[in-house]
């Protein structure tokens, strides 16, 4: 996940606002996870008016964008998964599993998965065989095997994307 973007508008005539990874989870816990404030603020390891801060930041990013029009970029550090996460390549379904490998997709039940949750496993992008830049709205050819993530912007010098959020 690398963002949103209004629908119908280029990419490089938008403006955009950062949403941190902490932020991001502050709303996958309270919001789409239901935990109240302490259960979420105990998941991420910090206090519950240090959670509250961190929400409290995030809904107002996301209002900003969805109000004003804007692109969410979901940028910040390194973040560990307390479960390993999947893309199905045939259907393009992701995934979390606790089991290292599954022997299926949970939607199509294909055998063509990819575990997204190691470090040396490029974007899965083989449909557009393309590699993005959110910032300067550029495309360049995917290099194979090599991550689109690990590969610097010509123009910015900000990693790439394998996702399409045009």
């Amino acid at each position: 996940m690398i963002g949103f973007k209004p629908f119908g508008i280029p990419l490089s005539q938008l403006e955009s606002v950062e949403l941190l990874f902490e932020e991001y989870e502050s709303i996958r816990l309270a919001d789409y996870d239901n935990l109240n404030q302490e259960e979420a603020a105990k998941k991420m390891g910090v206090s519950r008016p240090t959670f509250t801060r961190i929400y409290d930041k995030a809904r107002k990013t996301i209002a900003k964008a969805f109000t004003e029009g804007k692109v969410i970029l979901i940028k910040g550090g390194s973040v560990e998964f307390e479960k390993e996460w999947f893309r199905c390549n045939t259907c393009d379904e992701t995934f979390n599993s606790r089991t290292s490998n599954p022997d299926s997709c949970k939607k199509c039940d294909s055998e063509n998965i990819t575990n997204l949750s190691d470090n040396d496993t490029p974007d899965i992008n083989q449909k557009n065989n393309v590699c993005y830049c959110l910032t300067c709205d550029i495309k360049i050819d995917h290099e194979p095997g090599k991550p689109c993530r690990k590969i610097a912007c010509p123009k910015c010098g900000n990693s790439m994307t394998g996702a399409n959020i045009k």
